[in-house]
């Protein structure tokens, strides 16, 4: 199964950004830069965050991934900010997109956010693929445990949703 992983940044990863004079650094530690090469392992990074492209462009430089991440468009439209999951009408339309252009090749779809709402499950109920659903505690982010659970899902490929509290 070819696999697509939504990746968030911010209550995820938790970089440190740091700003000098030109464009900006990132740290991230080590085991979460490891987190994201076993992910990235599995299936195709891609960012589904808010972040400034030059800290998405920083932490791709740091975690420097085989094939290149995608990015998806985050484009919030009026009353986006006052939904359980602001990101999911965002990330509805660039899979739509993807889909039309004939650019989405994976079969089932891993969506790893630290704000994924009860919206988000009814989408991922009626999605055109398999979905998974894992929400990060924000303040101790993605762990060995995400990662699991995206194995469990490739290994039962089942279009059967799933989350972790």
């Amino acid at each position: 199964m070819k696999l697509l992983i939504l990746l968030d940044i911010d209550g995820v990863l938790n970089p440190k950004t740091i700003q000098g004079d030109g464009d900006p650094s990132v740290e991230l530690s080590d085991a979460k830069a490891a987190l994201v090469l076993r992910l990235a392992a599995k299936g195709r990074i891609a960012w589904a965050s808010t972040s400034p492209p030059e800290v998405v462009a920083a932490l791709e430089e740091r975690v420097q991934l085989e094939q290149e991440p995608l990015r998806v468009t985050i484009t919030p439209k009026p009353g986006d900010d006052e939904q359980p999951t602001p990101k999911l009408r965002s990330v509805a339309r660039w899979l739509d997109r993807m889909d039309a252009a004939g650019e989405a090749d994976w079969d089932a779809v891993a969506w790893i956010d630290d704000v994924l709402g009860p919206d988000v499950h009814e989408w991922a109920h009626n999605y055109s693929r398999p979905v998974l659903l894992e929400k990060p505690n924000p303040d101790e982010g993605l762990t060995e445990a995400h990662v699991v659970a995206v194995q469990v899902f490739l290994n039962e490929d089942v279009g059967v949703e799933g989350t972790t509290p």
